[in-house]
């Protein structure tokens, strides 16, 4: 049954396809509204300016002229308002006619602040100022994407507010909040363009890895913080969706060219384009560097219990049970039982990435457009067991949306396919151990004893090492969501559907070829949701509640509210309380991982644990671990936005969350030499009962505070900073006297800051400066035990924007001053890198 109901979703879209045109047929007459939108003092087009046409969802974005143009506008009285960070909004009067265009042209006035800023991601689709959001929620804009010092375009969300960032690389980041880490982030759910950009069989979000270029991205938005009453499982700690540019508001050519340290090289372009009712555009990126080094040695010694272990067992954070001595390790990689990363990886980092998408908009009732993309990328993945090298790894989507209004009701679908290969992936410690192996077999040998390890490496069976350590996965991913937009009355409603069909294979799962051919472990996410939202109070107070049922394969109907409450003290003063619940379901791999012969393995069934009798592997139950279930959080937040003066910005939010259930990292919980794990069939896992894996802890609280400001010195200088406390108040860790540790994995502090100077050298000069500090703190997850030393991390990046040739120029260093502690244990430590770019833009080729 469940395999039909992917082929069943493109049969009902094919039907809304048929719907769709006839109803577009026989749309309501529409006109057009077009423009322009100017800097007031300076008269120079603004670019990414947001422009709505109030009661509608109907908007759009100025181009690199500063030119707008909004189809499809049912005949009527508007009012039409314009926004853009750090100008005064302004609103305007316009009548619409049939077929026919009404100009409408903007002077902006500066005004020192973001807080006009508009976000789509806070209420599932509809447009709103980001000052008055019932969440919390974070923005990248365009113009820091690309001037972003970082060699990831991701790197730009390293500084902002609460936000938890990682590189793993020249290309690979993770980005997390709120505590609770491990080195497999599944918490942060992951969109672009508002479906979902996740790894089918990993169940990791696609982040840098996702088909869309840096060069298509008008900006991030995320929200920091449980989401689950409209985004549904997993959008625990927050959501990320990337928004791409469409060829109506950004329209033209675009060429973008860098180079830089450790060999980098990398080429963009995007063209996008329209011309009556149609759009359409095309992007592509290919980017290949030199990844940086990592330092991680991984160790395969069965006779010791040591399987996939790394050089973290030789730190006083590591279970003393477990500990190794320096002379052990230095002679297990004399003998060849254990293998440095520069042996099993060549260390490169690289994108093959295009994407696509056409764009039909005959007018308000009825719009379509069809994307898809594939990507193809190799570079460090996080592991809680090693290190997963993403050697071509590929992605490839194909997504379909429509959206429309039909009287007073707006209503959007959209249905996507992901799919993935693994490439010529491996993960390192499975390398390491078939190296390991290999070694020993050729020992066995008779003359081969004593053969010292060089000689030794040059009879190693290396296609054999090769073929086995490398993985497969060809899972699948269908993501589908019905939403309708309507008002009744004062209040403003937004509900709808998802379902998300996952059906993952590889051969990290226990239905591998070599484990348990053809087992089932597909599974359905099925979820609706409502949203009321209305203002009373003369508007001053905004009333937002929320709830979402969602159904799950595995679990019983979880059921996840929000109310929240956003107060005007006066129009540039805010303060705002909420609560959320949400819950993180256990991912595929969560559930069915299967690694190291069974000694790592997902939670499915459960686990008894015992202890050695007499030396026999049998003896008394230590403890029980169930089954997997999912994590609960309940969060209450308090906030406060406000400009003091038009100068001084500040921006804090306050929470309180109270965890049940949570997901613990996979932990060694039997080391096959004093503890034995059996399976719910009573067999012994692994070799000889050894078993990492998943569990919930009990409960834990966590209080926090992320405070942000912003001054402005004038129009064009300006300075961010913000500071971030996270506290463990209080937990329940049923595992502790098994040596298990329960930990946030985050620094208990964060401190950022940015200064931006425009124009100041010369006009379309800008220099922007960056640091972030990040105290040391203690980080455990799966084979991952030690102390991080405390990491300061300094950004400079100068530009220079030469716009009557549509040139821009950019020169960056980051980490200045070369700091050597890396984001997270077993990441590359991301070493001082200098980046040259070069962009140039063109008009569109159809439209003056």
């Amino acid at each position: 049954m469940k395999r039909i109901i992917p082929t069943a979703i493109f049969v009902l879209l094919s039907l809304l396809l048929s719907i769709g045109t006839s109803i577009a047929q026989q749309a309501k007459p529409a006109g057009r509204l077009g423009g322009t939108v100017k800097d007031e003092r300076t008269a120079e087009p603004i670019i990414g300016a947001t422009i709505i046409v109030e009661g509608t969802r109907a908007g759009t974005i100025t181009d690199v002229d500063g030119r707008y143009m909004i189809k499809g506008i049912t005949p009527g009285k508007y009012t039409i308002t314009v926004r853009y960070a750090g100008y005064k909004a302004v609103s305007k009067p316009a009548t619409i006619a049939d077929n026919a265009v009404a100009l409408l042209d903007f002077m902006l006035a500066t005004l020192e602040t973001s807080v006009n800023e508009i976000v789509v991601t806070a209420s599932k689709g509809k447009p709103e100022k980001k000052l008055e959001s019932p969440i919390t929620i974070e923005t990248v804009n365009a113009e820091a994407i690309r001037t972003t010092a970082s060699p990831s375009p991701l790197g730009a969300a390293a500084k902002l507010k609460g936000i938890d960032f990682v590189e793993r690389g020249i290309n690979t980041v993770d980005i997390t909040s709120r505590g609770l880490n491990t080195q497999f982030n599944t918490r942060m759910l992951t969109l672009v363009d508002g479906k979902l950009a996740t790894f089918p069989g990993i169940g990791l979000p696609q982040f840098a890895f996702s088909p869309s270029p840096a060069i298509d991205l008008a900006g991030i938005e995320i929200v920091v913080g449980p989401a689950a009453a409209l985004y549904g499982p997993n959008a625990h700690a927050g959501v990320v969706n990337m928004i791409t540019k469409d060829p109506f508001n950004f329209p033209g050519a675009e060429i973008s060219a860098k180079g830089g340290s450790q060999s980098l090289y990398d080429i963009a372009g995007r063209y996008a384009d329209y011309t009556g009712k149609f759009g359409w555009k095309v992007t592509g990126q290919y980017m290949h560097a030199d990844n940086f080094n990592s330092g991680n040695t991984f160790i395969f010694y069965p006779k010791k219990g040591l399987i996939g272990e790394n050089q973290t067992l030789l730190n006083p954070e590591t279970l003393a049970s477990r500990r190794i001595t320096n002379e052990f390790f230095n002679a297990l990689l004399d003998s060849g039982y254990a293998w440095r990363d520069t042996d099993l990886s060549d260390f490169k980092a690289e994108f093959i990435k295009a994407d696509g998408a056409f764009y039909y908009r005959p007018g308000t009732a009825f719009n379509m457009n069809v994307a898809a993309g594939y990507s193809q990328s190799t570079g460090f993945v996080g592991s809680n067991f090693g290190v997963l090298e993403a050697n071509g790894y590929k992605i490839n989507y194909q997504n379909v949306q429509f959206n429309g209004r039909i009287g007073e009701v707006e209503w959007y679908v959209q249905v996507s396919r992901t799919g993935n290969s693994a490439g010529n992936s491996f993960q390192l410690h499975d390398k390491a151990q078939y190296m390991a192996q290999e070694v020993s077999r050729i020992r066995r040998i008779s003359g081969n004893e004593n053969l010292p390890l060089s000689e030794l490496r040059k009879l190693i069976n290396m296609d054999y090492v090769d073929s086995a350590s490398a993985i497969v996965d060809d899972s699948q991913l269908y993501d589908s969501e019905f939403q309708l937009r309507y008002k009744i009355g004062q209040y403003d409603l937004v509900g709808g559907f998802q379902y998300r069909y996952y059906d993952p294979k590889a051969s990290f799962l226990t239905n591998a070829d070599n484990v348990n051919p053809g087992k089932d472990i597909t599974a359905t996410e099925v979820g609706g949701y409502l949203q009321a939202d209305t203002r009373v109070l003369d508007n001053k107070l905004r009333l937002t509640a929320a709830a979402r049922l969602d159904e799950h394969t595995y679990y019983d109907l979880q059921f996840s509210p929000k109310l929240a409450a956003v107060y005007s003290i006066t129009p540039n003063h805010n303060i705002r309380l909420g609560y959320n619940r949400a819950f993180k379901v256990p991912v595929i791999l969560e559930n069915h991982l299967y690694l190291f012969n069974g000694a790592a393995r997902g939670n499915v069934n459960g686990y008894t644990i015992t202890d050695a009798k007499d030396s026999q592997i049998t003896g008394n139950v230590v403890t029980k671990f169930d089954a997997l279930k999912p994590e609960e959080v309940s969060t209450i937040e308090i906030g406060y936005k406000g400009l003091w003066e038009k100068k001084f910005f500040i921006d804090a939010v306050g929470y309180y969350s109270v965890y049940q259930d949570f997901i613990s990292p996979a932990a060694v919980v039997a080391d096959g030499r004093r503890t034995f794990a059996y399976d719910d069939s009573g067999k012994l896992t692994g070799l000889g009962g050894q078993l990492t894996t998943y569990f919930n802890y009990g409960q834990a609280k966590i209080l926090g505070l992320d405070i942000g400001a912003s001054y402005f010195f004038s129009n064009d200088v300006s300075l961010d900073a913000s500071a971030s406390f996270i506290h463990l108040a209080n937990s329940d860790n049923p595992y502790k006297a098994l040596g298990i540790p329960l930990l946030l994995n985050v620094p208990t502090n964060k401190y950022k800051g940015t200064l931006t100077v425009k124009n100041q050298i010369y006009d379309g000069t800008l220099v922007a400066f960056h640091v972030r500090h990040i105290p040391g703190y203690t980080f455990r997850a799966g084979r991952w035990n030690g102390k991080l030393d405390d990491r300061t991390v300094v950004d400079l990046t100068i530009g220079y924007n030469w716009k009557p040739y549509g040139l821009s120029f950019q020169a960056s260093v980051s980490n200045l001053f070369d700091d050597k502690t890396p984001d997270v244990l077993g990441a590359p430590v991301t070493e001082r890198f200098f980046l040259v770019q070069v962009t140039k833009t063109f008009g569109s080729f159809i439209n003056d």
